[in-house]
């Protein structure tokens, strides 16, 4: 993982093994997003493209109405953590 900030010329890079959160971690997060931030993983077709914003907009109104307030996270939904090994930090001159 790297984060680069050319103005400042610096950089910290940071390796380790990645692993992926358990269902309880992934539901405590889901559970902690905005309503809308929740009902939008249930309404974006990820990694496909859409033709439309309206397209968006009318699948969240679908997932309002189906999930209501309090959606469950979708079974594709999850995260990763990354557990470090290593820290760089690099500075320009």
């Amino acid at each position: 993982l790297q984060f680069h900030w050319v103005e400042m010329e610096r950089v910290v890079r940071i390796e380790g093994r990645v692993e992926k959160t358990s269902a309880e971690e992934s539901d405590d997060y889901f559970h902690s997003r905005p309503l809308d931030s929740r009902l939008g993983a249930w309404a974006s077709p990820q990694s496909q493209v859409i033709s439309s914003r309206a397209v968006l907009v009318a699948n969240a109104a679908k997932a309002a109405a189906r999930h209501g307030l309090n959606p469950d996270r979708p079974p594709h939904w999850g995260g990763y953590r990354l557990v470090p090994d290593r820290f760089e930090f690099w500075q320009g001159r």
